[in-house]
This record gives C-alpha cells, sequence and structure tokens, in this order.
C-alpha cells in the first residue's frame, strides 16, 4: 500500500505541477555580488516528497525521471523570469535524463525563448546522482547545449561516480566542489590541498570553481585564502523561494586596504587597451572589422559586463574564410564561435601568480590574457610582456631571498618592520624555531634537514593570509612571520597542531621518533622527536622601540618558548622601554 501511495501521490504532483521552486545565490568573492543563482525543486509541503532526495528517488525507480526533470526545468526557468533575477541561472539536469527516450533536447532552449531569457545566462549543471554510462553521448549533449549558446558545469565534484573522467570529456566551463571537502576545510589540511589541486586543475583546463556548502566565516576565509572565485551554501542565504538580489556586507571578511602593505608588482602594469563587442554580434560584422583592421588580433566577447572569452584572429579567419563560411555562419551570433579558454584575471593579482596561472596550464590560449577590474574588462596583457617583468622581477627578488625556502631574508624583514613602525601599525611579530633539529639533521643528513626546513615553509605558507600579513626566513631552522591580522593566535595554534600532526613522517620510520646523537659537549645523548617552538612580542602602534631592539626581545620571547616542554607558544606584550617585560600569556600548544 505505502509503494502504491507513493507513486499516486507522484503521479499527482507531475499532473498538478505542485512542485515548489527556491533558488540559491552564488556569490563571486572578488566584486562581492550575486554571480547567478542555482535553482532548486521540493516536493508538497508535509508530504513524503517534499526532499528532492526522496523526489527523485521516487521519480527514477517509477521510470517517470525524464518526464520530471523537464517539468522542473521549465518551472525553475518560469520562476526565474518572474522574480526578474539578476546574474545567470543554474539548472540541474541528471545524466539519465539525457539516456532516456523521452528527452528532448530542445526543450530547454523553447522554455527561455518563451520568456525572453538570453541564453548566455543559462549554465547547464550536470549531476550526478546516477553514474554516467555513455560518455560520447554525454560529449554531444553537452556540444549541442553549447552550440545553443549556454554554458555547462559539473555538480559534486568529488563525490559522485565518475567526476574526474567526466571533468576530462565534457571540458565544463564551471565545476563545482562537492561540499564534503568544504565542510571543516579551515581545519583539515587534506582538504585544503583537495581544493587547492581542483583550483591547478581548472586552471589548466581552462575551467572556473565554484565550492558548495560554505556553512561558516571560518570556511569562508579559508577558501578566499585559497584563492576560491565564488561560493555557495548557508554562510551567505539558504535556498528559500524569493532569494535576495544582494548579498549584505558584513558577511564579508573585513581586511585593511592593500595600500596598508607593501605592494607587489601586479598584472596592471603590462595592461594593454581591448577590443570588445556584445556576444549577440553577428559573425559577419566581426569579419568585417577583422578585414578592414588587419592589427586586430583578436576581440573580448561581452554577455552585457561579464567576459565570456575571445575571438582570436587566426582561429576565425579559418572558419570565416573558408568555402561557403560567409554564407553558412555569417548570421549567427559570435557568441558560438568564442574561444573560452582564455585566462582571465583581477589587475590586482601579482605578476608571479598570473604566471604561475599560465605556465601551468594544459589548453589555454597563452599569447594573451584578459584582465579584469572587480570582475568588469579593464584590457588584455600580452605573454611576451609578462615575462619580461616577471625576469626583472626575480632578478631583484633573488638577491634578498633564502636560497632553500625562496622566502624573503634578513632586508625584506627589517623593511617590513620599518614600514609598519612607520605607518604607526599594531602588529605582532612571531620567532619559529625547531627543537631538536640540529641532532635530526646530524642524525639524518642534510638532505632530510632541508626537506624539514621547506616544510616548516610550507606549513607556514599555507596557513598565514600572505594579503594581510609576512613571512620571512632569517635562516637555518628560523622563521618569521608579522601579523597584522587579528586572528593571529588561532593561526599560530593551528601550525602548531599540523606540525606535531606531521611531522613524524620525517623520521623514516624511526620507532618514537627518538635518536641518539651527540651533543655541543660531544656526549652521546638520546633526543626525542623534534617540536616547534614559537615567540610572539605583541607590539602597539603607539610604541616608538627601534625595529633592532624589537628583533632582540623577540628572541628572548621564543627563547622563552623553547624552554616549555612540546611544540609551544609563549606571548610577551612589547612594554615601551622596558625590555624583557614579563609575558601577557603563557600558552602551551
Amino acid at each position: 500500500m505505502r509503494d502504491e501511495s507513493i507513486e499516486s501521490l507522484l503521479a499527482r504532483v507531475i499532473h498538478s505541477e505542485d512542485l515548489i521552486v527556491h533558488f540559491q545565490p552564488i556569490v563571486h568573492l572578488h566584486n562581492r555580488q550575486i554571480y547567478g543563482y542555482e535553482g532548486l525543486i521540493r516536493g508538497p509541503v508535509n508530504t513524503v516528497l517534499h526532499s528532492p532526495g526522496r523526489l527523485f528517488a521516487v521519480a527514477a525507480r517509477e521510470n517517470r525521471l525524464a518526464e520530471l526533470d523537464i517539468l522542473c526545468r521549465r518551472k525553475v526557468i518560469h520562476r526565474f523570469t518572474e522574480l526578474n533575477l539578476p546574474g545567470r541561472l543554474f539548472i540541474n539536469v541528471d545524466p539519465i535524463t539525457m539516456q532516456h527516450e523521452q528527452f528532448q533536447e530542445g526543450k530547454t532552449l523553447e522554455f527561455i525563448e518563451q520568456v525572453g531569457v538570453d541564453p548566455g545566462r543559462i549554465i547547464i549543471e550536470l549531476t550526478e546522482t546516477h553514474p554516467v554510462e555513455d560518455i560520447q553521448l554525454m560529449q554531444q549533449a553537452m556540444h549541442h547545449y553549447r552550440q545553443m549558446g549556454f554554458r555547462v558545469a559539473i555538480d559534486d565534484l568529488g563525490a559522485g561516480y565518475s567526476g574526474l573522467k567526466l571533468w576530462s570529456a565534457i571540458r565544463p566551463d564551471i565545476v563545482k566542489v562537492d561540499r564534503h571537502f568544504i565542510q571543516g576545510v579551515d581545519e583539515d589540511r587534506t582538504k585544503q590541498q583537495f581544493v587547492n589541486a581542483i583550483l591547478k586543475t581548472a586552471t589548466a583546463l581552462g575551467s572556473r570553481v565554484i565550492t558548495e556548502g560554505v556553512e561558516t566565516e571560518k570556511e569562508y576565509a579559508t577558501l578566499r585564502k585559497l584563492g576560491i572565485e565564488m561560493v555557495q551554501g548557508y554562510y551567505f542565504c539558504r535556498p528559500v523561494s524569493v532569494p535576495p538580489l544582494e548579498i549584505q556586507e558584513t558577511v564579508f571578511r573585513r581586511e585593511p586596504r592593500n595600500d596598508e602593505r607593501l605592494e607587489l608588482p601586479t598584472v596592471a602594469q603590462i595592461l594593454r587597451p581591448a577590443f570588445s563587442l556584445q556576444s549577440e554580434t553577428r559573425v559577419h560584422q566581426v569579419g568585417e572589422l577583422f578585414s578592414t583592421m588587419p592589427e586586430l588580433e583578436s576581440i573580448v566577447i561581452l554577455q552585457d559586463t561579464e567576459v565570456l572569452g575571445m575571438v582570436l584572429r587566426r582561429e576565425f579567419m579559418n572558419m570565416y574564410a573558408s568555402l561557403y563560411g560567409k554564407e553558412l555562419y555569417g548570421k549567427q551570433p559570435i557568441v558560438r564561435f568564442i574561444n573560452r579558454n582564455i585566462l582571465q584575471v583581477e589587475k590586482s593579482l601579482p605578476l608571479e601568480e598570473v604566471s604561475y596561472r599560465l605556465t601551468s596550464a594544459l589548453n589555454l590560449h597563452t599569447d594573451e590574457f584578459i584582465i579584469l577590474d572587480k570582475c568588469t574588462l579593464a584590457g588584455k596583457a600580452r605573454m611576451i610582456d609578462l615575462l619580461h617583468a616577471i625576469t626583472k622581477l626575480q632578478i631583484n627578488r633573488a638577491r634578498h631571498a633564502n636560497p632553500l625556502t625562496l622566502l624573503p631574508g634578513n632586508v625584506p624583514i627589517q623593511e617590513e618592520l620599518q614600514k609598519l613602525f612607520r605607518r604607526n601599525r599594531s602588529f605582532v611579530i612571531c620567532y619559529f624555531d625547531l627543537d631538536n633539529f640540529k641532532p635530526f639533521n646530524d642524525f639524518f643528513g642534510f638532505s632530510r634537514g632541508d626537506k624539514v626546513i621547506r616544510f616548516c615553509s610550507e606549513l607556514l605558507l599555507a596557513n598565514i593570509d600572505e594579503q594581510q600579513n609576512f613571512i620571512g626566513h632569517v635562516g637555518g631552522d628560523d622563521f618569521v612571520a608579522i601579523f597584522c591580522s587579528s586572528d593571529w593566535q588561532e593561526v599560530v595554534r593551528r601550525i602548531l597542531r599540523q606540525f606535531d600532526e606531521s611531522i613524524s613522517g620525517l623520521y623514516n620510520g624511526h620507532i618514537g621518533c627518538s635518536i641518539k646523537s651527540t651533543d655541543r659537549n660531544g656526549k652521546p645523548q638520546r633526543y626525542s622527536r623534534m617540536t616547534l617552538s614559537v615567540g610572539a612580542v605583541l607590539v602597539q602602534a603607539s610604541d616608538t622601540r627601534c625595529h633592532l631592539d624589537l628583533s632582540e626581545e623577540a628572541a628572548v620571547a621564543k627563547g622563552r618558548a623553547k624552554k616549555i616542554e612540546g611544540s609551544s607558544l609563549y606571548i610577551h606584550e612589547l612594554n615601551r622601554g622596558q625590555l624583557g617585560a614579563e609575558p601577557a600569556e603563557n600558552v602551551a600548544a
């Protein structure tokens, strides 16, 4: 009886179209605006089919999934139009629908034409509720969607049956990282590394990344530090029937202005003007422009103010000048012939980061790339200009960098301290020092010792936001972090915890991580596992002490931290004119 009741309920839901449409905003972190909305479906309230998981599972069992899927698309598109929501609409599509005999490929285009929505605003979001068995069919379907002007996204990457295989096959415009890898990402280094790997792969394949399931401010802050462009989750807004048109500023992380710290050379210094056209421009108009402007190598194509990609002269003319090219394609919109595999970067992005993204890419067009100003077109730049700028920058930095970790050495550290004193800024300087490093180095050799030092530098870089703070390598196993952010204690404790969790792996399976070596007097002694000591000095804005005295006082704080058993943090508040004052707080990690 129960199965029959559910079956009849499903039939009534589909027949009466008794579905509730919710929308959840997708937020762009660079301009702090809503990029678009994901359309979500709920069944009738107070029924067993209210849950979308239950609703679609029953539809699949009753062989009505394709019918339900088409109905959901129409409901979502019409409701999106009724609410006059800005930005893009993400529509979920189940792969099994495309393999079903009821599936009609042109239905989505028909729905948006009925309500007058531009295809460029639609993103087809491929879910992985069921395994994708026919990859070739999926490739064909995605090709047809793109031919109609839609863009394509893969949902829940990392949670489905064949996510990476599907990503490689269909080359989506957008990938959405599953919420499993986002929950607790602020405390889980493995998840951070996974998200970072997805970002690198996305850059190489020309895809953009959205992280789903962001629920806390700490998760958001960590993702922003990792370089995530777009986010979605309860922290910003739950799925609701009438979503907001903008996100309140209070949810975004408060940060000091960029001009409050030493500016890194950015890509803005190599910016050139870019010629642009709207996506509805016809192919024959573009052909006339290239014919009359021989110096024009590329045209940036926009959807309103959003950059979609480029039309490259060589690619375009090969198509347009071919036999019957004008006749076949001349009246079609240029959006169907753009190259989307063009790197887009904000003008505030450091030159070195841009260089990394370009050189690590697999199929990006690298002769030129697009430069944005808060997500709107600012211009373009050439690879050759970037290489010249990077070369000059590296020559200058190499003179003062530590050769092992490539972190700034003593000269840049002192310059950073001088700058903070000149600007009368409050800050915290932390000295990081390894305990029992020398016997480890003597026992295992310099190569393994260098690996430990590089591990420490990577640990600092992974946890400390360099947009607000400064990381330096004094030499040997001594590191310095200068914090201007208020969460510095939390960051340091996380570093200590991650150090303790990982350092045993560098002992090459040595039982108990205990080794036998000689002390400074040449006497044999047994040394336990390495720990990390941190001496922190709190400096108030009103303090006028010179930076040399500060360095000495920080070294004293570090020495006191080393007297605490285990990995530890010793905090000392600097009192003007009172060298070596008692600590304000004494914390063992």
